[in-house]
């Protein structure tokens, strides 16, 4: 009898855990209307945040540099940092809490993106006059902040670009301090039909590795 309601317990645990996840899957809607990619316009040097957050974005952007420094010509650390105020950046309350998050994109003066303008990307929350880093990502297109929320925080899709007509998708979801990766979809506007293409209105969606 122990033994048996033990195994319940630990069903009952199992389900809790695992249903939101499986939940999130299906119900997994791209607001891709609201998809965007940073510019140039939209740089370190010309957000409005004080002189002293500024610095300290630059400072955080800088450190995800450093691995790179040895092929942005062996720059010093006060220079990487001037390399990153031409980052491009959006500021957005991803929590509700009255204090942007900075969203980044790398580009190709950072020697991060790749010839189809696939960059990297970061997303840092404020942390006392520091920023701290939330996730980052190589090989991204575009991002959409979503309408959904996880543990407080929006929910935000990222696109790589593979074609004209196919992405891939990663859906990330904050827990424990950070985003993570919680889906991975391939998004095609193009499907085929008895041996001709049709164009689609909305992207397909169909997670990672599955067949189309």
């Amino acid at each position: 009898m122990y033994h048996q309601l033990k195994g319940a317990i630990r069903a009952c645990v199992c389900a809790v855990i695992v249903a939101p996840l499986m939940m999130g899957a299906e119900e997994f809607q791209w607001d891709w209307h609201h998809s965007e990619a940073l510019s140039p316009k939209q740089s370190l040097q010309r957000a409005k945040v004080t002189d002293d957050e500024r610095a300290a974005i630059a400072r955080a952007i800088a450190e995800q540099l450093k691995p790179d420094m040895g092929g942005l010509g062996g720059m010093t650390e006060p220079e990487l940092e001037d390399v990153a105020l031409d980052t491009p950046v959006k500021l957005v309350d991803l929590n509700g809490d009255g204090t942007a998050e900075v969203v980044a994109q790398g580009t190709f003066q950072e020697g991060g993106c790749s010839p189809t303008g696939n960059c990297r990307f970061w997303v840092f929350q404020k942390s006392g006059g520091e920023y701290k880093l939330l996730i980052s990502q190589e090989a991204i297109q575009s991002f959409t902040i979503q309408p959904t929320r996880s543990n407080g925080f929006n929910d935000i899709v990222v696109r790589m670009h593979g074609s004209a007509t196919e992405s891939t998708l990663r859906l990330l979801q904050y827990r424990e301090g950070t985003y993570h990766e919680a889906a991975c979809y391939e998004a095609n506007w193009s499907v085929s039909e008895g041996g001709a293409v049709r164009e689609l209105k909305e992207p397909r969606l169909t997670p990672c590795g599955e067949k189309h």
